[in-house]
């Protein structure tokens, strides 16, 4: 169960009290780009959209839903000087175009869902069947329709964004657009969770799939209790390939502890996590009071969970 954090929280000044802690987020594997690291990597720093910004902000008000986000620690202006430098050094490609709501230099500051893995396994899940937002012109409902018309989100409520194994290239974002309803699983989730076997154990892969399915079927129940719609959101799954790690946790070492929890951006007072996962990425996501559940969001939800409870039995 999610607890949070109360311990104080420093200042984003206090922060980024120098420019040098800022620097591309090594670990990003979809998106537009441009997400920033900060310091030793437990925060990160994400160009303000505000509709996201509204929905973090707003998410203080909805304390069954916010263990399952990231942790939020507010705003920050940076420096244009700053933000050209990490342009410049930056691996992953930015691509900003289209993001019309976007501030130039103010971001929003996260908790980083990595920080504290030795060597991070990490899947960006997009989740939901609508990809368009509520105020989407029919002209952008059918473009998107379209373009989504042939990928798996239409039949089974979500695709694969991003995959990243230690010691391997960012999945081809490309290649994963062309995953279908049987690959998906056989070249997507099943090789994900297979390096926890092929460099830990199998005990490893188990426990990892078991423990992500409980995550997710803890945070599909919350959803079904709560009014809120998030269009091309995704889920972050994250765990680590560490078999050091993972006999310290057998072990009772109180250093490891088996879910990531929130955290503020100073706590040390938690075990490191052998795997996370939270929803992200809210750039069309809103609390609608009165409107009832998402169901396009909860089909996803419940499809994923099946089929990684059909990994997990060894049907695939």
């Amino acid at each position: 169960m999610h607890q949070e954090d109360t311990r104080d929280t420093p200042t984003i000044g206090e922060l980024l009290a120098e420019d040098a802690q800022v620097q591309e987020f090594p670990h990003q594997i979809h998106g537009h780009g441009g997400i920033l690291g900060v310091g030793d990597g437990k925060m990160l720093l994400k160009q303000l959209i505000e509709r996201e910004h509204k929905f973090y902000e707003k998410s203080a008000n909805y304390p069954l839903v916010k263990p399952f986000l990231a942790g939020y620690h507010g705003t920050v202006k940076l420096k244009s000087e700053v933000i050209e430098r990490a342009a410049r050094d930056a691996t992953f490609p930015v691509d900003l175009s289209g993001i019309e709501t976007r501030s130039a230099d103010t971001y929003i500051c996260l908790e980083s869902l990595v920080h504290g893995f030795e060597n991070p396994c990490i899947a960006d899940i997009k989740m939901g069947k609508q990809m368009y937002d509520l105020d989407a012109t029919p002209e952008k409902r059918a473009t998107m329709e379209a373009k989504m018309a042939g990928r798996t989100i239409v039949h089974i409520g979500f695709s694969i964004s991003g995959i990243c194994r230690p010691g391997e290239p960012r999945f081809d974002r490309q290649g994963l657009h062309k995953l279908t309803l049987n690959t998906i699983v056989t070249e997507g989730l099943v090789p994900f969770f297979e390096t926890a076997e092929s460099a830990v154990s199998a005990d490893y892969r188990k426990f990892i799939i078991e423990q992500f399915i409980a995550e997710i079927v803890c945070y599909r129940d919350v959803i079904r209790k709560s009014e809120t719609r998030m269009f091309s959101s995704s889920l972050l799954l994250v765990y680590d390939v560490s078999k050091d790690k993972y006999q310290r946790y057998l072990a009772g070492d109180k250093s490891v502890c088996a879910v990531g929890k929130p955290q503020s951006s100073t706590s040390d007072n938690r075990g490191s996590p052998l795997l996370n996962m939270r929803a992200i990425d809210f750039g069309h996501g809103h609390w609608l009071p009165g409107e009832g559940p998402d169901e396009q969001y909860l089909f996803g939800l419940d499809n994923f969970i099946r089929i990684l409870r059909e990994i997990l039995n060894g049907d695939y």
